[in-house]
């Protein structure tokens, strides 16, 4: 349940629409936007597939399911698949000790057209439900603790994090870890935007006041 809100969340929206197993359902034009000026905008739906639009404007495709690696994208002259083998969404309805195991077959092609491919593995598991803060609010997350492990060695090369308000339908943390040299990336979710409210104005607006709200938090 959330139990606050601060002013700039007044938007996030209170009751997402999920699917039957509480995978979340969203709507295009829906948009979250993070502390560190990241934007997440849903651009179009087909089936199982949602194309993401950056701040840049830059889209990539994901599945429904947050804890998929980014499945297609372009990206100054580089391009990306990713294929899964191994059912992600058993993990779903979320509830503390569930678990899977997939598989992610990589192939990036630059732009001199060289083709390379890679495997990744990756085993997620749900940990208890606990209040998270963000700068959006404070929710009631469900921390999904994904390990990627490298297919030669078998050791855990990254570690990602991700916080999943069933409130917000999304999630409102994430965490990137490097194993090797521990250096870890997180943000956190701002505010998020219903498609009515989801205008260029608007998101970039709210955007820079993300980042310089996350400046001054810094400097504190």
């Amino acid at each position: 349940m959330i139990r606050t809100l601060t002013l700039v969340s007044a938007l996030v929206c209170i009751a997402p629409m999920a699917h039957a197993n509480g995978l979340p359902a969203y709507e295009q034009g829906q948009t979250f936007i993070f502390d560190n000026g990241r934007v997440e905008r849903v651009q179009e739906i087909l089936g199982d597939r949602v194309t993401w639009a950056a701040r840049s404007g830059r889209t990539y495709v994901r599945d429904v399911n947050p804890i998929v690696p980014i499945l297609a994208w372009s990206y100054r002259g580089q391009e990306g698949s990713r294929r899964i083998t191994g059912d992600a969404d058993r993990i779903w309805p979320l509830s503390a000790g569930r678990s899977v195991q997939f598989r992610a077959v990589n192939e990036t092609r630059d732009r001199d057209n060289r083709m390379r491919r890679s495997v990744h593995l990756w085993t997620c598991s749900v940990r208890a439900m606990e209040s998270v803060l963000v700068p959006a609010g404070r929710f009631d997350a469900y921390p999904i603790v994904c390990d990627r492990y490298s297919a030669s060695s078998m050791r855990v090369i990254e570690r990602l994090t991700w916080h999943y308000a069933p409130d917000v339908g999304h999630y409102i943390r994430r965490e990137a870890r490097n194993m090797g040299d521990g250096v870890r990336e997180t943000y956190s979710l701002y505010t998020a935007l219903p498609p009515r409210a989801a205008n260029a104005v608007r998101i970039e607006a709210l955007a820079q006041q993300a980042r310089g709200a996350s400046r001054t938090a810094g400097a504190d």
